[in-house]
Formats: C-alpha cells, sequence, structure tokens
C-alpha cells in the first residue's frame, strides 16, 4: 500500500486494528461490573454488624472499616 513494505503495512494498521479489538473485548466483559458492585454492597450492608450486634442496613462499607462515617 502506497509503496510501503508489507511488514510496514501490518504494523500500521494492525496495531490499532488489535487496540480496538482489545477495547471492544473488554467493553463487552464489563458491562455487568456496575450490577456485581450494587449486589457486592448489599450483600456487605447486610452482614455487618450493628451497633447493638445484629445486622444493619444502614449506610456503604467503608475501606476504613467505619461503615463510611468519617
Amino acid at each position: 500500500m502506497f509503496g510501503l513494505p508489507t511488514a510496514t503495512v501490518v504494523i500500521i494498521f494492525g496495531i490499532p486494528a488489535i487496540w480496538v479489538i482489545y477495547t471492544l473485548v473488554f467493553v463487552v466483559l464489563s458491562r455487568g461490573w456496575k450490577a456485581e458492585d450494587v449486589a457486592e454492597d448489599e450483600a456487605l450492608e447486610n452482614s455487618r454488624p450493628g451497633v447493638d450486634g445484629f445486622p444493619t442496613n444502614g449506610g456503604a462499607a467503608s475501606a476504613n472499616g467505619n461503615g463510611g462515617v468519617e
């Protein structure tokens, strides 16, 4: 193409094509991630003990382990 060697054409068009395909596969595979996160958050909320020792439904879990309270 345009007098370029075949290897050059493959590199110029192949690498972007592979990147586009990789991105499309990632988008398709990651569509359900939000639903998985919501289910995980709900499970954490329901399993976390409350003040009286019983499970609580309030607040989202935080990385600090303080139930989202700063």
